[in-house]
């Protein structure tokens, strides 16, 4: 009887144990059930419990050089932000050129793609998101025909420059790690410049087409008006409905929207049985319909918006008439601090002494009442409150109040110190004398040293969702590497360019890319990837390089679906656009991008191995 070699089952039933990991890390990705961070620190965690990696090993992502490099660089845009810089270019420029919509179309893309060439693309679009609204109020456009070109225009820029975007820094620290020489500050214009004035032309000329133009902006809110929002009207104990029944056809024939659900005591009513119930002081009604409805609904007599009682007078109750405030459309981001939490259960009056009056979920209709809704990145919250407190809440990582622009502390010659430091990074890396993470570190040290930036300021500039994707991707693929599973996928590879071509290879390497990034993180991707790249390079004889820069240009053309990109998440809501606008505008641009990409590629890392 041969003997049982338990090194070669043992290395077996780990392959098959980090492959089971892996598919079902994927799967959350895509349901995004949970928040992908958390899949992030779960798969990494099974690596640890299962075996496969050391703690030392597991954990090495958080120092990684890749991840260092990312928050560095959102720390040094941090800087930019807060000495009021963006915010001056953004209305100095924009608004005064912005006059007609092609000219502020144009103007948007051209000013976001070189800001966002050195600058992180998610700060550039959230600076520039109320300067939009605020020129579309003024000349009457509308924010759908040019949030998404700027969103777009901001990821072009990204991908010229090493440091443009979070996936070009960890493709090159990662190439790094593995004894190849990266990439340098712009050499990824070579292609990355083909793709922008493609892409360029295509949203100018003919993307934008396919987006909602019937929105006209009146006000900072109008975009997103067209819902539909989800909100619940209290009766008053003096209204007129006391005694009427409750007819929900009245509603769509009186006030053009749906009526959802009504609630007495806690408990849910029967509004479609026989004798028709009556309205009784203290119902909550839940309707469903655009916002200039809801809020039309609302202010008539005998009904009012529920409202939490700290965001009126504490003498008040839920039936009073409301104290007018402000209104402020606030975008839930990925990194929110309240992602995954019910109004409630993130104390949301509060922490930031402000009433949320209605809920906006792009695609999607609430299944539960708004005050026990789990929030999800992307949701729109229609939120009253004073102006400071409206302020407090823009200044929270993670919300993008679109209703009221950011109002950086005057710091008086710090501007010129930030710049400084910006460019200082750049030249330094481009010239070959520090490598990216020294020199973003220092920079970061620069600006905290000279007051740029509070060192509170610097820590909750730190993505960490970002963070603890790109350690639970380096985490796996370093258990794709230490299992074999990177080189015996290789191995199945290796025939392919006997049998169709070296660019196959290349192609099937891009367009995988770009379809996991569609959704999941895009450095998330290239990290997961990247093991597999490089060991199929080695054993086919191909230029490593060549499947990384293939990996990166697909990882960040994901333009078809809004979850690619938290920038396609934060325009979401102020565009008013639906799933289908970024399918029409991005299937396309998908298309013309992976040919620019494939076909200069080639032509600046050689597909012949070296």
């Amino acid at each position: 009887m041969p003997a049982i070699d338990f090194a070669s089952w043992l290395q077996a039933a780990r392959a098959a144990l980090t492959l089971i990991v892996l598919a079902a890390a994927l799967v959350s990705f895509v349901r995004e059930k949970l928040p992908p961070d958390v899949t992030s620190l779960l798969a990494l965690l099974a690596l640890l419990l299962f075996g496969i990696l050391t703690p030392a090993e597991a954990f090495s992502g958080f120092s990684h050089p890749a991840t260092i490099s990312v928050c560095a660089m959102l720390v040094l845009t941090a800087g930019l932000q807060h000495t009021g810089a963006l915010d001056y270019l953004a209305r100095r420029v924009v608004i005064p050129l912005g006059r007609w919509e092609w000219l502020l179309v144009l103007t948007i893309m051209i000013v976001t793609a070189l800001l966002s060439a050195f600058v992180a693309n998610t700060a550039t679009v959230a600076v520039f998101i109320p300067v939009v609204l605020e020129a579309c109020r003024r000349t009457g456009a509308s924010p759908g025909r040019i949030l998404m070109p700027m969103a777009h225009a901001a990821t072009f820029g990204g991908m010229c420059t090493l440091i443009g975007t979070s996936t070009n820094m960890a493709a090159h620290e990662f190439a790094r790690s593995r004894g190849l020489p990266g990439f340098h500050m712009f050499e990824f214009a070579s292609v990355g410049l083909p793709m922008l004035l493609v892409g360029f032309v295509y949203v100018f000329f003919i993307g934008r087409r396919f987006l909602p133009a019937g929105q006209p902006a009146g006000d900072p809110l109008a975009a997103a008006r067209a819902g539909p929002y989800e909100a619940e009207l209290v009766v008053a104990e003096e209204s007129s409905w006391i005694g009427r029944e409750v007819r929900p056809k009245s509603f769509s024939r009186d006030f053009d929207v749906e009526l959802v659900e009504l609630r007495r005591a806690g408990t849910a009513v029967a509004f479609d049985a026989e004798p028709a119930a009556t309205y009784v002081a203290g119902d909550r009604v839940r309707v469903r319909g655009a916002l200039e409805r809801v809020l039309e609904m609302g202010a008539r007599t005998g009904l009012s918006l529920r409202r939490p009682r700290r965001a009126v007078e504490s003498d008040q109750d839920d039936t009073a008439e409301p104290v007018p405030l402000p209104l402020a459309e606030v975008v839930v981001l990925p990194r929110a601090p309240f992602l995954g939490q019910t109004l409630a259960e993130a104390r949301f009056v509060e922490r930031f002494d402000a009433a949320v009056l209605a809920l906006h979920r792009p695609g999607e209709s609430l299944a539960t009442p708004m005050g026990r809704t789990a929030l999800h990145a992307g949701d729109v919250l229609l939120v009253e409150g004073e102006p400071a407190a409206l302020r407090a809440l823009a200044e929270t990582p993670g919300v993008l109040v679109a209703g009221t622009p950011r109002h950086p502390e005057p710091r008086k010659g710090k501007v010129g110190i930030a710049l400084f430091t910006i460019v200082g990074v750049v030249v330094v890396v481009a010239a070959g004398w520090m490598p990216i993470v020294t020199a973003a570190t220092a920079g970061c040290a620069l600006l905290m040293v000279t007051r740029c930036l509070q060192p509170r300021e610097a820590y909750a500039a730190i993505d960490w969702s970002i963070v603890f994707v790109l350690a639970g991707a380096l985490a796996l693929g370093t258990a794709l590497q230490k299992t074999g599973l990177a080189s015996s996928f290789a191995t199945l590879l290796a025939d392919l360019p006997n049998v169709a071509g070296p660019m196959a290879v290349l192609a099937g390497f891009y367009f995988v890319a770009a379809l996991t990034s569609e959704f999941m993180s895009n450095s998330g991707t290239v990290l997961l990837l990247s093991p597999i790249a490089v060991s199929s390079a080695q054993q086919m004889g191909l230029n490593p390089m060549a499947l990384m820069a293939a990996i990166t240009f697909g990882a960040s053309s994901a333009f078809a679906m809004p979850i690619g990109y938290q920038t396609s998440l934060m325009i979401y809501g102020p565009g008013g656009y639906r799933f289908r606008d970024f399918v029409r505008m991005g299937l396309v641009l998908d298309i013309l991008l992976a040919i620019i990409a494939l076909w200069r590629i080639p032509h600046h890392w050689p597909l012949a191995g070296k």
